[in-house]
């Protein structure tokens, strides 16, 4: 069967609109209450939550989407469940399921995150909130993981597969004021047909037609995140580490801007 799927970032925003039979909007790594490790290693930040949530909602009101989908690492804390979440995080999904049904692909932060579902009244919550597991799910003929961890082989059924987790960067240097920033970016690659086939010996699929990668920013803006242009990386995950042609990563600007692969970026910035 034929499908045609487009991919429409936000722009200059973390986030995604998929289009095929259904309207998906796409928000990977929100890492609520983030700020509590901040206050532990002395610095001082405020709750970002509802910061977090009026961009969030910004998008809603964009993308005007059928689904909502949130790509892992909903929470900060690990292992345990923090104060922090038993009260911010009900509400960040409560007030986003007024708009749109959820799906949660469970992160490696999310441990627990079934017990911290709203209940259905709270802030006039409308639709319902559905948690997936860690090696991801198919919707609408895309594929959806954290990256944490291995993918369901029905993964690779999909023309597309997105991950969060590495929240992909580039460090720019200016050659002539010797300074570096850090940008957050989209990161587009292909799967190593046979890496994959490796892994997945039952997998029907071929170099031609094997899903492309989209490997998606962090939302929340404190997370940091991995530069793919440094000269020692290490990619987080085993698809990012084991599964993708190096090679074929390409890197966008959250404005759109195409700024070459990633090894030509390496070179420039030594």
């Amino acid at each position: 069967m034929s499908v045609t799927i487009t991919l429409k970032p936000i722009l200059n925003e973390a986030a995604l609109v998929v289009e095929n039979e259904h309207k998906t909007l796409v928000i990977a790594d929100l890492h609520l209450g983030i700020e509590a490790e901040f206050r532990q290693k002395g610095i001082n930040i405020g709750s970002q939550t509802e910061k977090l949530l009026e961009r969030a909602l910004t998008c809603v009101k964009v993308a005007e989407p059928d689904v909502i989908i949130l790509l892992g690492d909903v929470k900060h804390a690990v292992p345990q469940i923090s104060f922090v979440d038993r009260k911010e995080v009900p509400f960040f999904l409560a007030e986003l399921a007024a708009y749109a049904p959820i799906y949660v692909v469970k992160g490696n932060h999310d441990g627990y995150l079934n017990k911290l579902l709203p209940e259905s009244v709270v802030s006039g919550q409308k639709h319902e909130i559905s948690i997936k597991g860690a090696q991801g799910f198919l919707f609408d003929h895309v594929g959806y993981i954290h990256g944490h961890s291995w993918p369901s082989p029905e993964l690779f059924a999909a023309p597309y597969i997105l991950i969060g987790h590495n929240h992909p960067r580039i460090r720019l240097v200016s050659s002539s004021l010797h300074y570096g920033s850090m940008k957050p970016v989209w990161i587009r690659a292909h799967l190593d047909y046979d890496a994959v086939k490796r892994r997945y010996p039952e997998v029907k699929m071929s170099d031609r037609n094997a899903p492309r990668v989209i490997l998606m920013p962090a939302f929340n803006e404190l997370c940091g995140g991995v530069a793919f242009n440094a000269a020692k990386k290490e990619l987080l995950g085993p698809i990012a580490s084991k599964l993708l042609r190096l090679e074929t990563m390409e890197v966008y600007l959250l404005d759109g801007t195409y700024i070459g692969k990633v090894g030509d970026l390496e070179e420039k910035s030594r």
